[in-house]
């Protein structure tokens, strides 16, 4: 099952990517939720949409979890968790660096990842004990063992209040003392481009399930590591995420203490 499970997750990234550059190339409505800063565009309700109701017509017992529908509950032991456009801002502004993200849990353990980058014509995945793809090529993360050699990356909350001040902080203690700090604005790619050994670590506050459940399992199955940010087993519903090559972590851990980033 988790094979064919895998082929249907690759194929509906990959559909949903084509219909996010057909919505990209002719234009979409956009409607805000929350914030000003917050937004959904209709490409997003247009991907979800697709990518749910092959879900549902093909596992009708499979629950999903999305980040415009929410939750659909049901009675099997596979769990979908879908971010339909991640980064939104950047695919409302023109950009290519956003993606579709897929993750699938089994009994609550992540086993398969898939997040297309469709602008970049990339699809990287990871299935449990398989390894980690960019497309038919294996993944691997750097080694790059001090901060002062790494690049690394990271993402601002959409509420400017204490975690986004706090990560001011953090960017400007690791932009000291490393090759760069960079900011694309879309957690399932910052994660899949640390897998391909192009970032050496990565920080975020306030992320969701959606944002990291596909991306989490191709950075473990690369050689990577990903946690909270005191460094305890990943948690979601904290949403602090620290995610590395596995031998900056501790490193990277220390740096987050001393800024009481682990307390927040």
């Amino acid at each position: 099952m988790p094979a064919h499970l895998l082929q249907i997750a690759k194929k509906l990234g990959h559909d949903a990517g084509l219909l996010a550059l057909d919505y990209q190339k002719k234009g979409f409505k956009i409607e805000t939720k929350g914030s000003s800063f917050n937004f959904v565009t209709e490409a997003d309700k247009a991907c979800e949409k697709l990518i749910v109701d092959s879900i549902r017509h093909n596992f009708p017992d499979h629950s999903i979890l999305s980040e415009e529908m929410g939750e659909i509950k049901g009675n099997g032991e596979y769990k979908w968790i879908i971010d339909p456009i991640d980064g939104t801002t950047n695919f409302a502004h023109g950009q290519p660096i956003f993606g579709i993200s897929i993750g699938i849990v089994k009994n609550g353990k992540p086993i398969i990842g898939v997040v297309e980058i469709p602008a970049l014509k990339e699809s990287f995945w990871a299935m449990e004990g398989k390894g980690a793809y960019l497309g038919n090529k294996r993944l691997q993360v750097s080694k790059v063992a001090e901060t002062s050699g790494a690049l690394f990356a990271t993402g601002f909350p959409y509420s400017r209040a204490e975690r986004y001040e706090k990560n001011m902080e953090l960017f400007d203690a690791f932009y000291k003392n490393s090759h760069g700090v960079r900011r694309f604005g879309a957690a399932s790619v910052d994660l899949c481009f640390l897998a391909a050994g192009r970032f050496d670590a990565y920080w975020e506050f306030d992320l969701k399930a959606w944002d990291i459940a596909a991306g989490k399992i191709i950075v473990e199955e690369a050689g990577g590591t990903v946690t909270n940010m005191d460094g305890s087993t990943l948690d979601p519903k904290r949403g602090s995420l620290l995610s590395s090559n596995s031998l900056l972590h501790q490193q990277m851990l220390n740096i987050l203490k001393k800024h009481g980033a682990d307390r927040i």
